[in-house]
């Protein structure tokens, strides 16, 4: 369940908020929620991608090593 909060946006952002909202047919509520959405989405994809290049970095793993570690990964048997 929704609760009422209060966020400060700047009145020129406010103003296009609203505007794209009905360009949209939506609420600047509904816009605002997707945008969040979005933004936490791709947050999680950067720290996604940030676990990654750690790992890599971990294991000696380069660009370069990606294809053969596929092709490798696509010969070995599956259990199933």
């Amino acid at each position: 369940m929704a609760t009422l909060n209060n966020l400060h946006v700047p009145d020129d952002l406010l103003n296009a908020v609203n505007e794209a909202a009905r360009a949209d047919g939506v609420t600047a509520e509904e816009l605002a929620a997707d945008a969040l959405r979005r933004y936490l989405a791709h947050r999680k994809l950067e720290d996604l991608g940030e676990y990654g290049r750690e790992q890599s970095r971990r294991l000696g793993i380069t660009e370069d090593d990606i294809p053969g570690l596929i092709a490798e990964s696509r010969n070995e048997p599956r259990g199933r």
